[in-house]
This record gives structure tokens, C-alpha cells and sequence, in this order.
């Protein structure tokens, strides 16, 4: 858990460096195994810029668990992109209250330059963003097996999302499925726009 107004109060593991505006998140592990839980919550009384430092890589034969709560005014939460090795299960959670932001998220199914492909899995992750105290966008990505191979939802290794809010109900969902290879840099496009 991270608290910040000019600084940072931690609990647990989980790491994070305060520049200005930006907080850094600096997982001690950026592999994730077994019955691995993680949990990072940011609150703030201002503007807040989140990022970290590399793909959180989650790996096969795997049961993860992953809670991500972040509360501010602005928020532009912009993590790494999560890299499911094959035959991963993750349950994440997403929950963001703001009044505007940004909020970017990246899933990569297999490590496609490295020639390890991503057959099947069981991944479910939940985006809930609040706007004055109320649900504003409830999203769902899933993967169930190999149902990802499917053109109607996926048919590629890649998913990007981009849920942008100006204020109350002005709020743009963008979302593209992409080839695995080119998550990074379709990231990096999305963040520094």
C-alpha cells in the first residue's frame, strides 16, 4: 500500500519512489508464481502518475492473485504491460477512483520473440473506475483456455486498453487487439500521446 501528499507510507514488500508527481512502483519480484498475491494501492490527495519499472511476468503452472486500487483526483496510472507465460491462471482487480486520467493496461499472451507461445490459460481481469463515486466503466477481459485464439475475441496475443476520462461523463474506452511483438511499442505510443 502506498499513501502519498509529498510522501511516500508504505506497508509490505511492494516498493515505490516519489518524484514530484510520478510514483515509481518497484515490484521486488517482477515474476510472479505460483499462489502469488500482490496488491498495490496508491492513494493520493492531488495528481498522481504511476508507472513501474518492467512487465509484470506471470508464470506457468501458476495461480496468481493481483489487487490494484488507486484513488486521486487525476490519476494516470501507466504500468507495464502483464506477460502470461503458457498455461497461467491470474484473477486481477482493478479499481480507480478519480475525477480524470488516464488509466493504460497491456496483456501479452506468451513471449512470442523468444519463440514461447501461449496455448491456453485461465485469466480473468476486472477494470471498475469511479467518477464522483460512481461506476463509470465495468470492463472485462478473459481468457478461458485457449478461447483468445477466437477472431471474434481476440485472434492475437495481444490486448491493449486505454480508458481515458475528462470529467464527469466525458470518458473515451479504446481498445485494440494486437500482435504480441508489438505490445511495447503500441504502449509506449499510447502513454507519451
Amino acid at each position: 500500500r502506498v499513501r502519498t501528499n509529498g510522501i511516500i507510507e508504505r506497508e509490505g514488500p511492494l516498493n515505490a519512489f516519489l518524484f514530484g508527481e510520478t510514483i515509481m512502483i518497484a515490484n521486488p519480484s517482477e515474476v510472479l508464481a505460483h499462489n502469488d498475491y500482490l496488491e498495490i494501492q496508491v492513494e493520493s490527495e492531488g495528481n498522481i502518475i504511476v508507472e513501474d519499472q518492467a512487465f509484470t511476468k506471470i508464470s506457468s503452472k501458476s495461480n496468481i492473485k493481483i489487487k490494484v486500487e488507486g484513488r486521486g483526483k487525476r490519476i494516470n496510472w501507466l504500468l507495464h504491460p502483464y506477460l502470461f507465460y503458457n498455461d497461467s491462471s491470474a484473477e486481477i482487480t482493478n479499481k480507480f477512483f478519480l475525477n480524470e486520467g488516464k488509466i493504460v493496461e497491456a496483456y501479452i499472451l506468451g513471449r512470442k520473440m523468444h519463440k514461447e507461445k501461449f496455448s491456453s490459460g485461465k485469466i480473468r481481469s476486472v477494470t471498475e473506475i469511479y467518477v464522483d463515486g460512481k461506476l463509470l466503466i465495468y470492463d472485462v477481459f478473459r481468457v478461458d483456455g485457449d478461447s483468445f485464439k477466437d477472431k471474434n475475441l481476440m485472434g492475437k496475443e495481444g490486448l491493449l486498453a486505454v480508458y481515458t476520462i475528462n470529467k464527469k461523463d466525458d470518458f473515451d474506452v479504446k481498445k485494440e487487439v494486437i500482435d504480441g511483438e508489438k505490445v511495447g511499442d503500441k504502449w509506449l505510443e499510447e502513454i507519451y500521446k
